[in-house]
């Protein structure tokens, strides 16, 4: 019972994306996808000629949302994983992830950018290296397993390993290389962001159905 709860906290993950969308509604012209941090939309101080969202509430609401259905999620589902070390720090880094991500809504960048920027790093981080640990014990262990294990196993290592590698890439946002790829803050940003909330969703989901 109490792992169904944790598996539906983390299916619950999917909400993240919807506030994204209503925060949208409320900023002024146009947002882009490509060109705007997801942490612009939670920007609370448009005074001055900044430009913000009026839902911005709706936007830092869903950051703490997810920050508590991550880890309380994760405190729950504990029991569905092997007693293995290498799981309880993949489990660890999801609980870092959460935390991270709550102390974004908590910290709006325009507010307090420094504790913001190491909430994101931390969300970031913990979320993808906990993907690309437990897909390589996955994949390890899925070797004689059926074709759906494989897959599963595959994707949630390609998932936090693009995860990590955008996150990478917005330590060195403006450089050159940046130009000469036509990358753009948002895309790259919603690359680091985004296989976390997919996968914890996905693996919510998979997990309430075995334990149907």
């Amino acid at each position: 019972m109490i792992c169904r709860l944790g598996a539906g906290l983390w299916l619950f993950c999917f909400q993240f994306f919807v506030g994204e969308q209503i925060a949208r509604l409320g900023w002024p012209g146009h947002y882009s996808m490509a060109r705007n941090y997801i942490s612009d939309l939670g920007a609370v101080r448009c005074d001055g000629g900044a430009t913000c969202s009026s839902l911005h509430w709706v936007m830092n609401g869903s950051f703490v949302l997810q920050g508590l259905l991550i880890v309380f999620g994760t405190v729950l589902v504990r029991s569905f994983f092997p007693e293995r070390l290498v799981y309880r720090i993949a489990l660890a880094l999801f609980v870092i992830a959460g935390i991270g991500v709550l102390e974004v809504g908590v910290a709006p960048e325009d507010v307090n950018f420094k504790l913001h920027v190491l909430g994101a790093a931390a969300n970031f981080l913990g979320g993808n290296l906990a993907m690309i640990l437990l897909g390589l014990v996955m994949i390890r262990r899925s070797v004689c397993e059926a074709l759906p294990l494989r897959l599963r196993s595959w994707i949630t290592f390609a998932l936090g390993s693009v995860g990590l590698l955008a996150t990478l890439a917005l330590a060195f946002r403006g450089t050159p290389s940046w130009m000469a790829l036509g990358w753009h803050a948002g895309t790259v940003s919603r690359l680091a962001a985004y296989p976390l909330p997919l996968w914890l969703t996905w693996t919510g989901f998979l997990i309430l159905r075995e334990l149907a």
